[in-house]
């Protein structure tokens, strides 16, 4: 079968969760599937070090797409030079791993899109004016396009169907992986003090919640508050309660932006606690990060995170400053605790490879390719 696939995140500057998710499955496609030939369309070659691994299979070959909508993804996928090659190319599945596809697709292409959670559905109040505009306004139309669904949860599969109407048997659940060994656990004293949170900063994932949690506990411990995420929208209120505390404190609470690579896996390792209240998630790949690198972690028992991890994570409710400051003063205090959790955690992590996950992938994809085939014999 031949598979051509949004690959945009090769291009892209910032790699997010979606980004993540999408290079990371196609390195380890790479790796195990010698059969399929596959597409990859991108307006250019940002991450080297992806392109490498993903391109050291033959089977996978690269297609630079250039235009003036390079740097506007949405409106890129639309390009008709885009539209041309992949008709070109005899494409019979494309595979959308970040929601989005060329909408005007021939019928005879099966288009198989991934769809991560519907938390425009289920939280619009925290969508931005420009997703929201766009998610309600023409994701209809990608919907009905699609002829095949992935996602990552069983939570967000029940969310497609009550929210987008999806018939259940379209929608496969394959869970989230990453990369185990870019994420090594932490040494003996090798620990820190500080608290990790790791996000786009956004209403979503409740930033503003964590942070009045800790000035309620400020006083008591010494560890400091690094933020680790780019930022996103709708953060007046966040900037207007950092501004609202005392210069001692804000010079507890470390912005670092955007960090990715050995960085960002260093930062997980050393933290003493990695917390992450966040209000809906279809999966949740920073937890699993922080779980892997032997990190205790705090969450907030939300949509599918206790799908998800289970009992390898301790639970705050996130709407409450004062119970998230309580479970924090807890598992800070107690180095039995968090080290009861990290056993838990990276145990779980386990499961969590980008192996299982390609494997998954790859096992639909073949029996996708027998439908088509199918298909083809009987027209």
């Amino acid at each position: 079968m031949i598979i051509g696939v949004d690959a945009y995140y090769l291009f892209a500057e910032h790699i997010d969760g979606l980004g993540n998710y999408l290079l990371r499955l196609l390195k380890e496609l790479s790796r195990i599937d010698r059969d399929n030939e596959y597409y990859l369309y991108t307006p250019g070659v940002t991450h080297a070090d992806y392109a490498e691994a993903i391109f050291a299979n033959p089977q996978f070959r690269l297609r630079k797409i250039p235009g003036i909508f390079r740097d506007k993804r949405r409106l890129w996928l639309q390009s008709p030079s885009l539209k041309k090659q992949i008709l070109r190319d005899g494409i019979d599945l494309f595979f959308a791993g970040a929601e989005y596809f060329p909408l005007f697709l021939p019928k005879s292409i099966t288009v198989a899109t991934t769809i991560h959670d519907v938390a425009y559905k289920a939280m619009p109040e925290a969508i931005s004016l420009t997703n929201g505009l766009f998610y309600n306004l023409f994701f209809p139309l990608f919907i009905r396009r699609a002829d095949l669904f992935f996602t990552v949860s069983h939570h967000s599969k029940k969310e497609m169907m009550n929210y987008l109407g999806i018939d259940g048997k379209k929608i496969s659940v394959i869970h989230n992986g990453i990369e185990l060994d870019k994420f090594p656990p932490a040494k003996k004293g090798e620990k820190k003090d500080y608290i990790l949170f790791v996000g786009t900063l956004q209403p979503r994932k409740n930033l503003i919640n964590l942070i009045r949690a800790f000035c309620l506990i400020s006083g008591k411990i010494t560890d400091d508050l690094v933020i680790v995420g780019g930022s996103g929208w709708k953060n007046s209120p966040l900037r207007e309660l950092i501004d609202g505390l005392d210069d001692a404190l804000k010079k507890r609470i470390i912005f670092k932006g955007y960090v990715a690579g050995d960085s960002l896996s260093q930062l997980y390792r050393e933290a003493k606690l990695f917390v992450l209240p966040s209000l809906h998630e279809g999966f949740c790949l920073p937890v699993l990060e922080a779980m892997a690198s032997g990190t205790a972690v705090l969450t907030a028992r939300s949509t599918a995170i206790p799908e998800i991890f289970g009992d390898a994570a301790a639970y705050a409710e996130p709407l409450s400053p004062e119970d998230i400051s309580e479970k924090l003063l807890d598992l800070l205090s107690s180095d039995k605790k968090r080290a009861a959790y990290e056993k838990l955690g990276l145990a779980l992590s386990k499961k969590y490879d980008v192996r299982a996950q390609a494997t998954g992938y790859l096992a639909r994809f073949t029996s996708i390719a027998a439908s088509i085939q199918k298909k083809k014999g009987t027209t």
